[in-house]
């Protein structure tokens, strides 16, 4: 594999879409354009944009350029963007719905925003800012994801889990009077969405890192109305569908999904590895310390058209060996496949040369 180093602020960079038709390439001199999320920064200020010189070798002549954004009056009230994916001339960002290491689950982490490609363009052309669109979803996607799972069996939630995550994500709605207060229930288990990518029928593919089934293997959850959260501001995330990866991970190195990318249709290419990254404290392997076992892998798999979701099969395309901090995935116009990979101190584009 070919490595570039990019020089990005803040050095934590996740998942990977691919951007621009070959107008705006050629305008530019591009041959490929990636966006990236920063997950440290807003929402606004998490966007960075991968590029690559046309004509050039895969393992050279690529850069990273900022690119800011306007969120109007959501300014500042977001973070921790965890995925991206483009469809009809938009790119769309999700927040993890997450917490911190140690919990509790934050308002701050629960949203979906969307930006145009166009608005992208110009703001490279001119150094303005995007236009972001921020749905803020207070806690709405959690809802509609740990509903669409109450018929799996789930790894089981250990009592750390259950009084960082939850229990104090429930004390804290009733005591600040909180307007999501009510939407995160007892039996709830903490959501941490890293990866996404839209089906062909429009529903946007929503990759868990945790949980993930009691057997190991991770989940896929259906996101049904992504563009009417845009267009009517009562509406509420709808999720319907989902899909297990039976051939990955297992009970003894339990994986999660780090990255989404789709080769067309209903093909998919990504990115598992561990629950959480260890020697970080985090509450996750404290309750589940074989969660930090299962290494990162690309893998490829399909979702069946006539099917409401079940176990599906997945095949291994490259395995990173002691490389685990393997974020996003995506596959580019002649098959290679380029991987973004937060290092310690900086920022890594591995780009996979398929012959």
């Amino acid at each position: 594999m070919h490595e570039t180093d990019l020089h990005l602020e803040p050095n934590e960079a996740s998942d990977l879409c691919r951007v621009f038709g070959p107008d705006v390439l050629s305008r530019h001199g591009w041959d490929r354009a990636f966006v990236t999320v920063l997950d440290e920064a807003t929402a606004e200020d998490s966007l960075a944009l991968l590029v690559h010189t046309a004509g050039a070798p895969l393992d050279d002549e690529w850069a990273a350029l900022r690119v800011f954004a306007d969120a109007g009056l959501n300014a500042g009230k977001t973070e921790d963007a965890e995925a991206c994916a483009s469809r009809d001339g938009y790119v769309y960002l999700v927040g993890s719905q997450f917490g911190k290491k140690a919990g509790p689950l934050a308002a701050k982490r629960s949203w979906i925003a969307r930006v145009s490609e166009q608005s992208i363009a110009d703001a490279i052309e001119s150094g303005g800012r995007a236009t972001l669109e921020i749905v803020r979803l207070r806690f709405g996607l959690h809802r509609a994801i740990n509903d669409a799972l109450a018929g799996v069996e789930l790894l089981p939630m250990g009592a750390l889990l259950q009084q960082a995550y939850v229990d104090a994500t429930i004390a804290a709605g009733r005591q600040k009077a909180k307007r999501w207060d009510g939407t995160v229930h007892p039996a709830d288990h903490p959501i941490n969405i890293e990866a996404a990518e839209f089906r062909a029928n429009g529903n946007l593919l929503l990759g868990i890192r945790y949980p993930v089934t009691a057997d190991g293997h991770p989940l896929l959850v259906e996101l049904e109305n992504v563009s009417e959260l845009f267009d009517d501001p009562n509406a509420v995330p709808r999720c319907g569908n989902v899909w297990v990866l039976g051939d990955v991970g297992g009970v003894e190195a339990p994986a999660g999904l780090r990255g989404l990318d789709t080769r067309g249709g209903d093909r998919f290419d990504a990115v598992i590895g561990d629950l959480d990254a260890s020697g970080k404290s985090a509450t996750v392997l404290a309750d589940h310390p074989e969660g930090a076992r299962a290494a990162s892998e690309h893998v490829r798999f399909e979702l069946p058209s006539d099917t409401d979701g079940g176990v599906v099969s997945a095949k291994v395309v490259h395995h990173f060996g002691d490389i685990r901090r393997v974020e996003g995935v995506a596959v580019d116009h002649e098959g290679h496949a380029h991987y973004v990979i937060d290092e310690e101190g900086h920022v890594a584009l591995r780009t996979l040369v398929f012959d």
